[in-house]
């Protein structure tokens, strides 16, 4: 199949879909692409001030204490699949748990909704699959 040479596109756009490529592959449990294609879209959405979920995460990153194993840094994951690297070493290998994947799809979505104050149906519906998955899990956990 053939398609256009060139398109024409813009920010608000191209998250979008960034974002709507993360929540398929998500459901697919590609996380490496799902994590990836959520980070490029927070990345490319301007800076703002309103209110979204990287500054949650930032925060909570900054209160664990140095001796966390693992990833402790927000962009951990994402510098490794971009770079390959860990704490600026090589790495070879990795595990990434799928809640990494909607934390970053999370990060990208809060902010397209700050900047843009909107979000997409499919946006919408992953966000409440989501909370609805959280909650039962919850449940289940108070439940033992």
């Amino acid at each position: 199949m053939t398609g256009p040479a060139s398109i024409e596109t813009n920010v608000r756009l191209a998250s979008m879909r960034q974002i709507h490529a993360a929540l398929d592959h998500h459901s697919r449990q590609d996380y490496e692409c799902a994590i990836t294609l959520a980070a490029a879209a927070e990345g490319m959405l301007p800076a703002t001030d309103g209110p979204h979920f990287h500054q949650k995460v930032k925060e909570f990153a900054a209160s664990l204490p140095d001796d966390t194993e693992g990833a402790k840094n927000p962009n951990d994951v994402i510098t490794w699949l971009k770079h390959g690297t860990y704490k600026g070493k090589k790495c070879e290998t990795a595990t990434i748990d799928h809640s990494e994947g909607m934390v970053v799809i999370w990060r990208a979505i809060s902010k397209y909704f700050a900047v843009y104050d909107e979000v997409s149906p499919q946006m919408r519906s992953w966000a409440n699959a989501i909370r609805d998955e959280l909650v039962a899990e919850k449940a289940a956990k108070a439940g033992n």
